[in-house]
């Protein structure tokens, strides 16, 4: 184990038997994802994105001296400047456990993670942002940017806190609403129950981070890959810390990469068994 070169991190049977730590270390000295992996990430490491994703146990939303000088930090990666970029973030922001920082992001880029399968993404999220806003959205989207252009990325449910009887276009409707962040100032909200863990819907790394590279590269290193194969390689436990994560040779292979694993001699597996932990 220990730290690879560009050119060692681009193959996958260097990965074998390294952990997830040294890894990232590798990356952010080699320069980010997108240095490593110009033209997009390979399936292998799309398939392991989630080796990466350590999800928050307890969430508190910052004070606004706090929260204004991480939106400020965020700002210059230069992406928040764009239609899309101003949008992305509802500008609050919160310290875990570990006083690592997430940020919110706004209700249409929760689409993809509740409800019917998303069919016309822009429309989509649109609507979703105008019309429902994080109030009547079930789910809460938060990013946590690793100075790799990267991110880590959780999806905590966002359950319903009082109910109302409208007038709609129907008729007689019952409102549904929800809270627009996740506790009150300074109050430490204890969410490791909360995390979505559905395959389909749960959060998972970012090889380019909208907030950090901007949407375009958001879109070739995570969304064009998802599309193609939208199931994941999970380590076994998702809070577990990154140097206990190894990517045995049976992942990197499962994953579809290559391994250094040698073939094996029949009688002598029969004569001498393997070790067993």
């Amino acid at each position: 184990m220990g730290l690879l070169y560009l050119s060692e991190l681009q193959d996958s049977r260097e990965w074998v038997n390294q952990n997830a730590q040294d890894i990232l270390d590798s990356v952010k000295r080699a320069g980010g994802w997108a240095k490593i992996f110009p033209k997009g990430v390979p399936m292998w490491l799309h398939k392991t994105r989630n080796y990466f994703n350590i999800e928050p146990k307890t969430l508190r939303l910052v004070s606004k001296t706090v929260k204004d000088h991480w939106m400020h930090d965020v700002r210059t990666h230069g992406q928040m400047d764009s239609f899309v970029g101003k949008r992305a973030l509802t500008g609050d922001v919160y310290f875990d456990e570990e006083v690592e920082v997430w940020y919110q992001m706004s209700a249409g880029g929760t689409i993809y993670h509740w409800g019917a399968e998303v069919k016309h993404e822009k429309l989509e999220a649109v609507h979703t942002q105008l019309f429902r806003g994080q109030k009547g959205v079930p789910v809460f989207k938060l990013v946590c940017p690793d100075g790799t252009g990267g991110s880590k990325e959780t999806i905590v449910s966002n359950p319903v806190v009082r109910k109302s009887t409208v007038v709609g276009p129907t008729g007689v409707e019952t409102k549904l609403e929800r809270r627009s962040k996740i506790g009150d100032t300074n109050q430490s909200v204890l969410v490791f129950s909360r995390l979505e863990k559905r395959m389909e819907y749960q959060g998972s790394y970012n090889f380019a981070e909208t907030s950090v590279m901007g949407i375009d590269e958001h879109r070739k290193q995570d969304v064009a890959p998802h599309h193609k194969d939208p199931v994941y390689i999970d380590p076994p436990d998702r809070f577990e810390p990154l140097k206990d994560r190894i990517f045995f040779d049976y992942v990197i292979a499962r994953a579809g990469g290559e391994t250094k694993q040698e073939k094996r001699d029949p009688k002598k597996d029969f004569d001498e068994p393997p070790l067993r932990r």
